[in-house]
């Protein structure tokens, strides 16, 4: 069998990880780019059952070492990065307590040069799914399962398991008796963030947006342009403008009891002319 495409995102993979994310994140990112993959597509390119790969992703069954070596080698991860993978296996599985203590301590020396939580932050930066989960959940509706939230946004179960423990790990929400609570308001700084990571955020949205002008009734939707000339030396004070506008309407639409419906406002102001006409 030829190995599974090279995954390509390795920040998400440290000391900090525990193996069975690294396979979810890894499903996760294949079922980004194709919408028809799936669990079994998963465990067919990496040479097991479907069901023995559900097994170690719910935390049911564990893995040996040369399984682990074997998955990560087809999933086309460096020398270094199959060690490590086999590391966080053994830390957990190795048949001897002096292995295990063993595996534990080789993760401490290991240097990461990216840390789990800078890759959660620039997953919730890139995926819009992650601020329509915060949203659901504060609507009086909301169900806490997972089948419930992807119809409901319609995406797969899979992303919405990942943004879930994504958004835990970073503190934005949490579960209390069985109940999601979104944690905190969220606002998104450019500051430090990948541009890549919000042109992604920004494309998704836009694909949408086109979208619901065929799949969204007229009344339900508010999708509006003006052309018009402008002083290019004020671009700066209307961006602020727009920056305003944007705060005060999520203050006062965003806000309070009542909220039973995710939307996105979305807002383009762009120049029509070549840069140097």
């Amino acid at each position: 069998m030829q190995p599974a495409a090279p995954y390509k995102n390795s920040y998400m993979l440290s000391t900090d990880n525990d193996y069975r994310q690294v396979l979810r994140e890894e499903l996760e990112s294949r079922c980004r780019k194709n919408h028809r993959y799936s669990l079994r597509s998963f465990a067919r390119d990496l040479g097991i059952t479907s069901s023995r790969l559900s097994e170690v992703m719910r935390g049911r069954y564990g893995l040996s070492r040369g399984a682990a070596t074997e998955i990560a080698q087809k999933l086309g991860w460096s020398a270094n990065e199959v060690s490590l993978f086999g590391d966080l296996v053994d830390s957990q599985h190795a048949r001897t307590k002096r292995k295990r203590a063993a595996a534990q301590g080789r993760l401490v020396s290991y240097q990461s040069e990216y840390r789990q939580l800078t890759s959660d932050a620039f997953q919730v930066i890139a995926d819009w799914y992650h601020y329509a989960i915060l949203e659901l959940v504060c609507t009086p509706g909301f169900r806490n399962d997972d089948a419930w939230i992807a119809k409901s946004l319609g995406i797969s179960e899979h992303l919405v398991a990942g943004g879930i423990a994504r958004l835990k790990r970073i503190g934005l929400l949490a579960e209390k008796n069985g109940a999601l609570q979104a944690m905190e308001d969220f606002t998104a700084s450019p500051s430090g963030v990948p541009s890549s990571a919000l042109r992604k955020f920004h494309s998704q949205l836009l694909k949408k947006a086109h979208a619901s002008l065929y799949l969204q009734h007229v009344d339900d939707r508010d999708i509006s342009h003006v052309v018009l000339a402008v002083d290019r030396r004020r671009i700066a004070e209307a961006k602020e403008e727009i920056k305003k506008f944007r705060r005060g309407f999520d203050a006062k639409f965003g806000q309070g009891e009542g909220r039973d419906l995710v939307y996105c406002l979305g807002m383009t102001f762009f120049s029509l002319q070549e840069k140097n006409a």
